[in-house]
Parts: C-alpha cells; structure tokens; sequence
C-alpha cells in the first residue's frame, strides 16, 4: 500500500490508475512503491503487492545491471524528463524492449514517475535468436584460441550468458570493494605498462581476494579473470604468477 506520504505526492490517485501507458514510482534508490493498473498487466504481475511487499527494484527488472544503476543516477542528477530505449524482464522471465520516459517529481526528488510502452513485440523472440547467433559465432573463434580461451569459451557457451539474463536476479549483488588511492598509486608505480582494468585486477589481487570473490564483484568469470591475469603477468617482468601475487599481497598502505 503507498504510503502517505508518497500519497500526497501523487494527489490525482486515479488518474495515475488509469493513465492509457504503464506507470510506476520508484523512489531515488530505484524501490518500486507504486504501479498502475497496466504496468501490473505488462510486467505479467498478479497484484502491486507482487511489487511493493516483494521489495522489487527497478534496477532488477532492466536488463543490464550496469546500465539500471547509470539510468537511475541520470535522472536524479539532470532533475528533467529522460527518455530511453531499454530491455525489461517481466516477472515470467520473458524480455520486452520498451520506449522509457522518466523525471523526477518537481516537489519532491525523492521520488520518480515512469511511463514506458513496448517498442517491439516480439523482443523474446529476438533475444532467442541473437542467442542462437552468438553460439553459432563464438563456436567459430575456437580453433583460433589457446587453451585457456578455449576454456573460458565452453564456460560461455554452456552457461548460455544472454540465457542467463532473463532470470530475475541481479547480475551484480556484491558491493564494490574500494581498493584506496594510495594502492592504486603504488601499483601504478610497479606496474607502468598496465591499464586501468588490468591495475584494478591487481588492487584486488592485492587486498588477498580469491578469484571466486573476485569474479562476484566484477561480474566476470573465473576463467575470464584467470586470462586476464595470465595478460598482466606478460607485461610484467616477474617471472611467476605466484611471485606476482606475494608482490602484490605483500602492499602496504601504512604510514
């Protein structure tokens, strides 16, 4: 039930019923407080409650957790009318591509209204494909790659990433880890040639961070993460991955 507060805010209740698009509230942090009669009917929902006592946010229903995050941090920003093309996952996990519009409320930027309408009918279906596409090409790549490409290929492939997005979960639960100026300053001193990514790897690395953890909070994979530091290590000049993890754990950020 919409508190009262957020109540006032919206004063012509029906009207935001009964709006011809779908509509939902969010507040800043992207927790859906209220939806209207036809957002319940697109999302495939059986009452708001599946909503608003689900704690649902709108950054797990947009496909691309990154891309949420960024599109909520834009519209509490700029404070104007954002209009965006996004891909959003109903509750029956299939996937529509919608025309977004969304702005704060002028008398309160707690909260923001969003109106969108299905741009593409048959998105599901073109998800399928893609997906069938990019296994048909990516199995293409293999005779090209080395054992570990190869190994982060099938991991791709058998765990059907673009399949993977349909679930409602978000693709990043763990909070980033700040790895802290003075680190990165010293791993930039060690460590010239790297690039930005490939010095944040090793800041994580550094804080003794598992591979798994460090998978979690990126986002990629292990066998992904397992290359990359094979990449780092080339451009260095130690001469052993476990040489490089005691340079890299032995850091100190002390005074």
């Amino acid at each position: 039930m919409i508190s009262d507060h957020l109540d006032n805010k919206l004063s012509h209740q029906s009207i935001f019923q009964w709006m011809p698009t779908c509509a939902l509230v969010i507040d800043a942090k992207g927790n859906i407080q209220e939806v209207n009669h036809q957002a319940i009917q697109f999302f495939k929902a059986s009452t708001k409650e599946d909503f608003i006592f689900d704690k649902q946010n709108i950054k797990n229903m947009i496909i691309d957790f990154r891309r949420a995050t960024e599109l909520i941090e834009l519209i509490n920003r700029n404070k104007e009318l954002i209009n965006k093309e996004i891909l959003l996952r109903r509750f029956d996990k299939t996937i529509a591509s919608v025309d977004l519009n969304a702005s704060v409320f002028p008398d309160n930027p707690n909260f923001i209204l969003i109106q969108f309408t299905e741009t593409y009918l048959q998105s599901q279906e073109i998800l399928n494909e893609l997906s069938e596409a990019f296994r048909h090409e990516a199995q293409r790549l293999k005779p090209y790659l080395n054992k570990p490409g190869k190994d982060l290929l099938e991991e791709i492939i058998v765990n059907n990433i673009l399949d993977g997005i349909t679930t409602n979960k978000a693709t990043r639960p763990f909070q980033p880890v700040n790895i802290g100026d003075e680190r990165m300053n010293q791993l930039i001193k060690l460590f010239p040639d790297l690039s930005k990514n490939e010095l944040i790897h090793c800041g994580y690395l550094s804080l003794k961070m598992s591979t798994n953890n460090i998978s979690k909070i990126t986002g990629k994979t292990p066998n992904s993460l397992r290359v990359a530091f094979h990449r780092i290590l080339q451009k260095t000049t130690v001469s052993s991955g476990k040489e490089l993890i005691r340079i890299l754990e032995s850091i100190n950020t002390e005074t």
